[in-house]
């Protein structure tokens, strides 16, 4: 196997491209299952406190939050005959399938105690399986491209996937409540706990296939990609001098985990009252939902084309700080202008329209943001690497999904509580909530939402790193491997 200690400031072949993003699907179907139905289903169809469903989705996220530098160390450190990451990706694909099937089926006449402990039990397992996959996964690319655009193009096109299969069974959700696929005993068919068995039969099939293909289409270069340094014997006191000094050296680095921490509050937050806006605030029936839905995907492909273009002409930070501001402001605004009375009213011909455009527009900047960001963490790994004399991709994005997790559960929490303060019914029908509830709810999240984002974005100004420190450091970490 061909010893490499950096990679190639090369460009990719589009098949590369996209087998490495595809699996992203896997993780798109988790992230749009946990942000926008886990908690509505718990606590509107299965009838679960939101409350306890709230705690027991963040206890979840607490557990895999602790277990992410763990897999990023033990992937950044696997010796095998295929490699540091593959072994993982490999072993994930059956328990993530099978664990998310079961939660969309929790057993009949289980007690709110019980139901509470099988969602957290079953969000555990499925989020640990989903971290042996997603943190070795997203570590391969900067392995197979050192190049400044192209680890932004790269990672484009795994939002692009990740977006895609969210979208699908987002979409496949609601085609499902159309008429004549419900029961008549649920009119609406959001409310019936046999849809959701379909949803979870249909994802788990999806996710199997992604992380699969994602497998073994990047399994050929297995023999180009860095090798992890020889085993040693374990040394606690090393190792954890080891974490402190990769993960608190670095200033740029510093800061853009904080800034996640930070955004994730707000993200826990906006993704779990989704649904709820959509369902009771804008009172969305299921068809419109379905064509909204079918709108974003327009987003991806907007994505795939502006990320390596703003890229390229910016520069990364630039990008991210004006971008990530402005997405913010934009994201919120139909709230406060329907607060003020600015805003098409509920069932208007114009308010579908309105709402399909904004949603292409802001998902568009979500994708180039979020790519810009990933990519700049792409970017210090040699800048890490420079400095320490290890490479270690896989700990450094796990620690920040550590951050991001962990904090993402206080989100959903302050969600959970917010519906409990307002007194928001449980297994309420669309269009039966009074308005003074409804306005409620939006004015606890549009202040929590607006001020988390923008504390984030201004975080962003600690990153230092140009682009010619980048080409600098990959030269650096070349001439230091050549010497070698």
């Amino acid at each position: 196997m061909q010893q490499t200690t950096s990679p190639p400031p090369r460009k990719l072949d589009l098949g590369t491209k996209l087998y490495y993003g595809f699996g992203s699907v896997a993780v798109g179907i988790k992230n749009n299952g946990y942000s926008y139905f886990v908690l509505f289903v718990y606590s509107q169809v299965l009838g679960l406190p939101g409350w306890m469903a709230g705690l027991a989705l963040n206890i979840a996220l607490v557990f895999d939050a602790i277990l992410d530098p763990l897999v990023g160390y033990l992937s950044d450190r696997w010796r095998s005959r295929w490699g540091r990451r593959h072994p993982f990706l490999y072993a994930s694909a059956i328990p993530i399938s099978f664990m998310y099937f079961f939660l969309w089926n929790p057993p009949a006449g289980l007690t709110h105690l019980q139901l509470f402990f099988y969602l957290l039990l079953l969000s555990m397992v499925i989020r640990a399986a989903i971290t042996c996959y997603e943190t070795p996964s997203a570590s391969l690319g900067p392995e197979l491209s050192g190049d400044y655009v192209e680890r932004s193009a790269l990672l484009s096109y795994r939002y692009f996937f990740g977006w895609f299969g969210g979208l699908t069974t987002y979409n496949l959700v609601w085609f499902w409540f159309a008429p004549g696929h419900v029961d008549t005993a649920y009119p609406d068919g959001r409310l019936n706990p046999e849809t959701w068995t379909v949803y979870g039969l249909v994802a788990s099939i999806l996710m199997f296939i992604a992380i699969l293909t994602t497998a073994i289409g990047t399994h050929r270069h297995i023999p180009y990609l860095i090798q992890p340094p020889p085993a040693r014997k374990f040394d606690a006191r090393k190792l954890f001098g080891e974490l402190k000094q990769t993960l608190l050296s670095n200033r740029s680095y510093l800061y853009l985990f904080v800034s996640g921490m930070v955004a994730a509050v707000a993200a826990g937050i906006e993704t779990a009252f989704s649904i709820y806006f959509d369902s009771y605030f804008w009172e969305l029936t299921t068809r419109e939902m379905l064509i909204r839905g079918c709108c974003i995907y327009v987003s991806p492909i907007i994505g795939l084309a502006i990320v390596p273009y703003f890229t390229e002409r910016l520069g990364k930070k630039a990008t991210v700080i004006s971008v990530w501001a402005f997405q913010t402001v934009f994201t919120v605004a139909p709230f406060m202008l329907r607060l003020i009375g600015w805003f098409p009213e509920n069932h208007s011909p114009w308010l579908l329209p309105v709402l399909c455009a904004h949603v292409i527009v802001n998902v568009s900047l979500i994708i180039l943001v979020g790519a810009t960001l990933s990519s700049m963490v792409f970017d210090l790994v040699e800048d890490i690497q420079r400095e320490t004399g290890r490479r270690e991709e896989g700990l450094l994005f796990s620690a920040r999904s550590f951050a991001d997790k962990a904090v993402t559960g206080l989100g959903i929490t302050i969600a959970g509580a917010i519906l409990s303060i307002i007194q928001f019914p449980e297994r309420a029908a669309p269009g039966a909530i009074p308005d003074a509830t409804l306005a409620k709810l939006a004015l606890y999240y549009t202040p929590l939402a607006l001020g988390f984002y923008l504390i984030a974005v201004l975080l962003v100004r600690g990153y230092t790193l140009t682009r010619s420190d980048h080409e600098k450091n990959l030269s650096v970490v070349a001439t230091a491997a050549a010497k070698t």
